[in-house]
């Protein structure tokens, strides 16, 4: 695809700028640009007008607060490849038939049907490397370099 000639319509796109996010969220003073009002004249879609409330990340555990914030190079991996982290921890996987869009437009994903949960069974078959939920009745020594070997980009678990 880093060959493909750009059709007449991709070259003829003219840029819009949103302008600058000036407005605040009167409850938890989230940023927002002026034409996401909704019909109520609000910004609600940050914390529903005050039902949804987040912890502070003074609450944040210690260890998260470091791999979010520091610049070792664990942490750098880590937010590199928080995607496999999140994988390796995973109880279950999703799964759901995915068809590309019609045309040309930047990569995304449409799901035609149902989306599922993917679990194996408690014990991995001969040859199958055990993962997933099946990592979590070993030992945590043992389920964390199982993990690590399933997903080698990662440097710590």
């Amino acid at each position: 695809m880093a060959n493909r000639v750009k059709s007449q319509a991709e070259t003829n796109v003219s840029e819009h700028d949103c302008g600058l996010m000036t407005e605040v969220c009167n409850v938890c003073q989230a940023f927002y640009w002026r034409n996401e009002l909704n019909s109520s004249n609000k910004y609600t879609k940050c914390c529903h007008d005050g039902k949804v409330r987040l912890p502070n990340l003074a609450e944040t555990p210690d260890l998260l607060k470091e791999l979010l914030t520091n610049n070792p190079l664990e942490v750098r991996n880590y937010q590199q490849h928080i995607r496999d982290y999140n994988a390796a921890l995973a109880f279950v996987s999703m799964g759901a038939e995915v068809k590309a869009p019609p045309g040309n437009g930047p990569y995304c994903f449409r799901i035609h049907g149902q989306i599922y949960q993917r679990i194996a069974p408690l014990y991995s078959d001969e040859g199958f490397k055990p993962g997933y939920g099946q990592l979590y009745i070993f030992d945590a020594s043992e389920a964390n370099s199982r993990r690590l070997e399933n997903n080698p980009s990662c440097l710590i678990l």
